[in-house]
């Protein structure tokens, strides 16, 4: 098992680093960048459900305070946490024999290995949460106290990362909650009472300091409790990034449907096993996590490709408990074809159409031309003004955070050149400007390079 673990650590370290630095930076990472890179300056921080927890800014703040900021730096922290939790899964060995099939889809899913390379919170939040699951049941077997403590700061870490952290806490807890009304086991002893005691408030230190930046901002557990479910709410009532509730279904059949392969082929084992009675808790969790995933994600209509490998994980989860069909030759072949294609289409969309929008997995990407913009600035000898109504520019500031540009939502004269929008460039025009090239900033808004006549 040794050697499995460190054969699929280096291939997760190796696919999670290849060509890193090669996509541009999207608009969400660039805004995670460079509020990481502000911090990291500045030592200035303050919490806005808009732009999630502040787990991934000091992380990321702290790559950069210790290898420089740049467009590979800024991606690190998703890819560490892509890899524990990919050992987590594989320690799961200790429970059921097919601990690995569940890590290699965490190794080969498309939707998992393109966003373990992007600046966001999801593998982070993804990942705590498996090592959260795996201390909960290694407690349970060995009654070791250290795996509470394991639990209480993956868990800090997973609702410091991002708000679908608190989503996560409430499975685990009320999974705890009904297995114990159900075995009417409601007796915690002493001990167990202060070990849980002293790791609530280890996590409670770890959430408190982040969300407040060092205890700078007190208001900032206001913010990070009742602003931030308010916030979401609201998002949920206005319909924001509203997709059909078939969204999640149609990518799943898409990129995904080796796990989906694998639920279908094991759902008659478990249903036998429901039959016999004869369903182990970690079976009953694996369902249970399954269900209220596809229940909550499929509900919500804030739906976006990212949120899928948080379906990803629970199908794998689950199906890797029953692929006892693979003792069978042609099973074993289809599920080798099956992971072989998968890893093909991981591969394809991560190192080669990275920034194609055409993919249902691939979510309003800058293009390549944006990287571009931004150097023939840099280069440019003069002033710059980058306007842009409603500051629909990004990712320009993260690429331009080391030189002096202007930007402004507002047209302001005295500047040698203005970049601006395709709605604003006749106006630009009548001031005196003349349009020296067009970049695509994403498919469906370009940018307009004017210089004075």
């Amino acid at each position: 098992m040794k050697k499995l673990v460190i054969a699929f650590l280096l291939i997760a370290l190796v696919t999670r680093l290849y060509m890193l630095d090669d996509r541009p930076m999207d608009h969400d990472e660039s805004i995670h960048g460079y509020l990481s890179y502000i911090l990291m300056k500045d030592h200035s921080y303050s919490y806005d459900p808009a732009y999630h927890g502040p787990f991934l800014y000091f992380a990321t703040a702290g790559v950069f305070s210790v290898l420089g900021d740049s467009k590979f730096t800024a991606r690190p922290v998703p890819v560490v946490f892509s890899i524990i939790g990919i050992f987590f899964a594989l320690r799961f060995e200790r429970f059921y024999k097919n601990s690995y099939l569940f890590a290699a889809i965490l190794l080969f899913s498309p939707s998992i290995l393109y966003y373990s390379r992007y600046l966001r919170n999801d593998v982070i939040v993804l990942a705590s949460f498996i090592a959260v699951v795996y201390s909960y049941f290694s407690y349970r077997q060995t009654g070791r106290a250290r795996y509470i403590y394991i639990a209480s700061i993956f868990a800090a870490v997973m609702v410091t990362a991002k708000e679908n952290g608190y989503l996560y806490l409430g499975t685990i807890l009320s999974f705890i909650f009904f297995r114990k009304l159900h075995d009417r086991d409601y007796g915690v002893s002493m001990s167990t009472l202060k070990h849980l005691l002293v790791s609530f408030l280890i996590a409670f230190f770890m959430f408190s300091f982040l969300y407040t930046s060092a205890f700078s901002d007190m208001d900032g557990l206001k913010r990070a409790t009742i602003n931030s479910f308010a916030h979401w709410f609201e998002m949920h009532e206005r319909n924001d990034h509203w997709k059909p509730i078939y969204y999640y279904s149609k990518m799943i059949l898409e990129y995904e449907f080796l796990p989906l392969g694998m639920v279908l082929a094991g759902i008659p084992e478990f249903v036998r096993r429901v039959k016999g009675k004869e369903l182990t808790e970690i079976e009953l969790f694996a369902f249970y996590w399954l269900a209220t995933a596809f229940l909550i994600y499929h509900v919500l209509s804030h739906k976006v490709p990212w949120l899928l490998v948080h379906l990803v994980a629970p199908m794998a989860f689950f199906g890797s408990l029953y692929a006892g069909y693979l003792t069978r030759k042609p099973a074993r072949f289809v599920f080798v074809s099956l992971l072989l294609i998968t890893a093909g289409v991981a591969g394809y969309l991560a190192y080669v159409d990275s920034t194609n929008t055409d993919h249902d997995l691939i979510y309003i990407q800058a293009q390549r031309d944006v990287e571009k913009l931004a150097d023939r600035i840099i280069e440019y000898n003069g002033s710059v003004l980058v306007f842009v109504p409603g500051n629909d520019y990004w990712p320009l500031p993260w690429y331009l955070r080391h030189h002096s540009t202007a930007f402004s939502s507002k047209y302001y004269d005295g500047y040698d050149v203005v970049v601006t929008s395709k709605d604003q460039v006749e106006f630009v025009k009548e001031k005196g400007y003349v349009l020296d090239g067009v970049y695509t900033l994403r498919p469906g808004h370009d940018l307009y390079w004017l210089h004075k006549a």
